[in-house]
């Protein structure tokens, strides 16, 4: 590992204020030996800049257009389809070095510490990529209310947390996240839908920036307000890995479901390089689990051949 582990401040703040940045949690070293795997889900900025519309094709076909009851106006905030036009569900294919950044040490080791846990389900795994021009990416104010069937609920035992990795140096050209201090959207309530420009330009007026060299790491709240912004330095792109913790036992908190890729060697090969640790954030049964015994070992032994399966052996004192 590379890096640093998150400070007693830093997490106090994301419990306390709703956010933080933490600058180079992660090494520039890992995070550039990852994005290597992005050229397999991604066209390069130098590409996609010389051909907008024919790499979209090369890589995406000719998506449709959206079939959405309302259609955003082309200018202004919105949440249009084609802002996540780019975005690829772990397990990522590649070296598997992207992957591996999913359950990253230093980040694991903040989860825990903001959540006050160590039963802890990774709920959210994907890479998004955006090119200057690409899309209008100007978002209304809002919370992530897609990610439980119940309002915010920003308090221990009950909150969630959700972070953005930047894979590439994040600042004012290339759409750094914009976020609003809890103190000062106090009194909103985030069962809203959003809230536009006009509607309240006191709560967009309070909005912060939070640019970042590559291995930083955007944590926040499901109370939090923010949106995302434009990029306007010419040329410009960002791409990011955005991860999404809970605490074991809340069903109503969700967004992926990666047992439909279980059969993908990505995730193969993911499993038999992760610890029983790293493996429990996926709901993977730990060692001592009651759906082990002897027998079923020795099943998983045929699906994972090269998974160390020394502990659950060792928990049923084999």
């Amino acid at each position: 590992m590379t890096g640093r582990l998150a400070r007693d401040d830093e997490v106090k703040a994301w419990q306390n204020d709703g956010w933080v940045l933490l600058d180079g949690l992660v090494g520039t070293d890992e995070i550039d030996t990852a994005a290597a795997d992005l050229t397999g889900m991604f066209p390069s900025p130098t590409a996609f800049h010389a051909d907008p519309a024919g790499e979209t094709e090369r890589w995406l076909g000719r998506p449709p257009p959206p079939r959405d009851s309302f259609v955003w106006p082309p200018d202004g905030p919105g949440f249009r389809p084609e802002q996540h036009r780019w975005r690829a569900d772990f397990p990522f294919p590649g070296s598997g070095a992207l992957n591996r950044l999913c359950v990253h040490p230093g980040i694991i080791d903040f989860a825990e510490r903001a959540l006050m846990t160590e039963d802890l389900r990774l709920y959210q795994a994907g890479v998004s990529a955006k090119y200057t021009g690409g899309a209008n990416y100007e978002q209304p104010m809002h919370t992530d209310r897609n990610h439980s069937w119940l309002p915010a609920r920003p308090e221990s035992p009950f909150w969630h947390l959700q972070v953005f990795l930047y894979l590439s140096d994040v600042h004012a050209g290339n759409a750094p996240t914009h976020l609003v201090p809890l103190e000062s959207s106090a009194g909103h309530a985030t069962t809203v839908w959003g809230i536009m420009p006009g509607q309240d330009p006191d709560i967009y007026a309070a909005e912060r920036p939070t640019p970042g060299v590559r291995g930083s790491l955007l944590a926040y709240r499901s109370d939090v307000f923010h949106r995302g912004v434009d990029l306007t330095e010419p040329g410009g792109s960002r791409f990011l890995l955005g991860v999404s913790f809970k605490i074991a036992g809340q069903d109503w908190i969700g967004f992926d479901s990666p047992q439909s890729r279980s059969t993908s060697p990505h995730w193969v090969s993911f499993v038999e390089g992760s610890s029983p640790r790293q493996l429990a954030l996926f709901g993977f049964p730990p060692p001592g689990h009651p759906i082990w015994n002897a027998a079923f070992l020795d099943e998983t032994a045929e699906r994972y051949r090269k998974l160390d399966l020394t502990p659950w052996r060792a928990a049923l004192g084999q």
